[in-house]
């Protein structure tokens, strides 16, 4: 069983706007359908799971029957950050899950993922018990304690820019976790920040610069113009 676990219960203050980035419509539909619907059509995910940000349960659940996302099993609300929905997600798992089941988690502000990403998540899995989608910076990366002076440049071949899907066994994320909240290592904001704070390794996979996360609002202009040079059979929005 592969299970996409789908994080949609983050509301970040800074998005200056009325409505959660998740729930933005770009093209008039909103940002977590693009998501959940190349979920849906991968072929190797059997169900969707959704944690969702609390009042939105319903919403997402209309999206679902609207645009005929029949893989979304459940959706249950979101925790405080994306360690807590995950572990969330797990619990929900964990009595018809086990060793040799994957779960893949990815956050739903994700929208331009792809198949390739998402299949390279899943084969790094069966080969190490993990994969976390990753690429490597091109840019010059500095040490900056205020984000207004800069005192130390970082060699970016030594660096990797972490992304999801991140793909694991759910036997050791499930035990993982329990780990972690044994060690009360909490509040991490992806699954492979907290694997490396309770000191585990992580392998990564195939990551793309394509695989924007929507932070801003210019990330939402970005989406709708990469989306459209991908698909300009579906026009221009009116």
């Amino acid at each position: 069983m592969n299970t996409a676990l789908i994080l949609a219960g983050g509301r970040d203050t800074r998005f200056k706007m009325d409505i959660p980035k998740q729930f933005v419509n770009v093209n008039n539909r909103p940002v977590i359908v693009y998501t959940l619907e190349i979920f849906q059509n991968h072929p190797d995910i059997d169900e969707i799971i959704v944690t969702c940000l609390d009042g939105w349960q319903e919403m997402v659940r209309v999206y679902g029957r609207q645009f005929n996302i029949t893989k979304l099993k459940e959706i249950i609300t979101g925790g405080r950050d994306a360690q807590e929905s995950t572990y969330r997600g797990l619990e929900l798992l964990k009595d018809r899950m086990g060793q040799g089941d994957i779960v893949v988690v990815h956050d739903a502000i994700r929208p331009m993922v792809s198949e390739k990403i998402i299949t390279s998540s899943i084969r790094m899995c069966l080969k190490k018990g993990m994969g976390v989608a990753a690429t490597y910076i091109m840019d010059t990366i500095m040490h900056s304690g205020n984000g207004k002076e800069g005192y130390q440049s970082i060699n970016r071949y030594d660096i990797m820019k972490v992304q999801t899907p991140q793909a694991f066994d759910f036997k050791l994320i499930w035990d993982k976790h329990q780990k972690a909240i044994d060690q009360g290592s909490l509040g991490a904001w992806d699954n492979s920040s907290m694997l490396t704070q309770i000191g585990e390794k992580v392998y990564f996979s195939e990551g793309s610069d394509l695989n924007l996360k929507i932070n801003t609002i210019e990330d939402v202009e970005m989406f709708r113009a990469l989306y459209r040079m991908k698909h300009p059979e579906e026009g221009v929005e009116k």
